[in-house]
């Protein structure tokens, strides 16, 4: 998928995001679990995943984030540092998110091979 935006949830009740930027959504989540790994701060499991057709944000080579820090970062999108927040930024809430078993089951698959370090 050239366009989307990936939604994880881990047990507990942390949620990141994820999409295509400069390297693709895979390669981004596999090096985020990477570094919880080696920080001895792996999640026990994955609770859910959605996704939206939704475009990644374009601007600063963003490679993650947490869900409640998404609409700081819609509304900063193709600003520069000292510019005023985008005064149209596409909204979160609107964006439709849905279950995929294709993109689930790649999740669940990077999630188990960096947990037994296969990366």
């Amino acid at each position: 998928m050239k366009d989307c935006i990936v939604k994880i949830t881990f047990a507990p009740d942390h949620i990141m995001m994820f999409g295509n930027s400069y390297k693709p959504w895979e390669m981004q989540f596999e090096e985020y679990l990477y570094l919880l790994k080696r920080d001895g701060e792996y999640p026990s499991e994955i609770k859910e995943v959605k996704i939206s057709d939704s475009p990644w944000i374009k601007w600063g080579g963003l490679k993650w984030c947490p869900e409640q820090k998404f609409q700081y970062l819609l509304n900063r999108e193709g600003c520069q540092e000292k510019d005023p927040d985008n005064p149209r930024p596409r909204k979160y809430s609107e964006m439709k998110f849905y279950k995929n078993g294709a993109i689930t089951k790649k999740v669940k698959q990077y999630f188990r091979n960096v947990f037994q370090g296969i990366y």
